[in-house]
């Protein structure tokens, strides 16, 4: 038996380690030195040369954070390995999404995005204009599968039967993911603002 694990002889499966639980509560709980700390495991692995990030460290560091929180709140976390290697894990899963949808990102068009209309007043302007930076940034985090899945609703005009049989899957599942896309979506934009 290695050190620091413990095991069920009945079910053969690691036993939670309350520290690590503990820490994920700190995290969650907000406690500052806790996501200082979690910051600097994220750190580690999106500041690695491999990934060529388009955005910004701190954008795919912003859109870990919000990966981490939704599933310590979904109690994803059960404390089978430690917290580091769960943040981590998180991170790089993160980072591979990230540089996959730089290749969509690189094939989509500015002008596939939709544009309020046009105004003279520098006010209206401006505020169109931050506006369309914070949907550029959030459908930029969101991931492919759900840009995917935008462009078939938005730019293809297609409903979720229509999706669901161009992909291959239930109607079902077409709203499971357009809803959770759209929760991601709400998500970051809240974080933005």
């Amino acid at each position: 038996m290695q050190p620091g694990k413990s095991y069920s002889k009945a079910s053969k499966r690691t036993v939670p380690r309350s520290g690590e639980l503990e820490a994920a509560d700190a995290y969650i709980s907000g406690r500052r030195e806790t996501y200082r700390q979690v910051d600097g495991w994220i750190n580690q692995v999106t500041r690695l040369s491999i990934w060529h990030f388009v955005d910004e460290i701190e954008d795919v560091n912003s859109v870990v954070h919000l990966k981490l929180y939704t599933a310590l709140k979904a109690g994803k976390f059960r404390g089978e390995s430690t917290f580091r290697t769960y943040v981590q894990r998180i991170t790089r899963y993160t980072c591979i999404d990230q540089v996959r949808s730089q290749r969509v990102k690189r094939e989509a068009d500015d002008e596939d995005l939709p544009r309020p209309a046009e105004s003279d007043r520098p006010d209206e302007s401006l505020e169109r204009s931050e506006r369309d930076q914070i949907f550029v940034r959030i459908f930029r985090a969101i991931g492919s599968d759900c840009q995917r899945l935008w462009r078939m609703i938005f730019s293809e005009s297609l409903n979720y039967k229509e999706i669901g049989e161009k992909l291959g899957m239930p109607e079902g599942t077409v709203k499971r993911r357009v809803h959770e896309c759209k929760k991601m979506a709400i998500e970051l934009k809240n974080k933005l603002i």
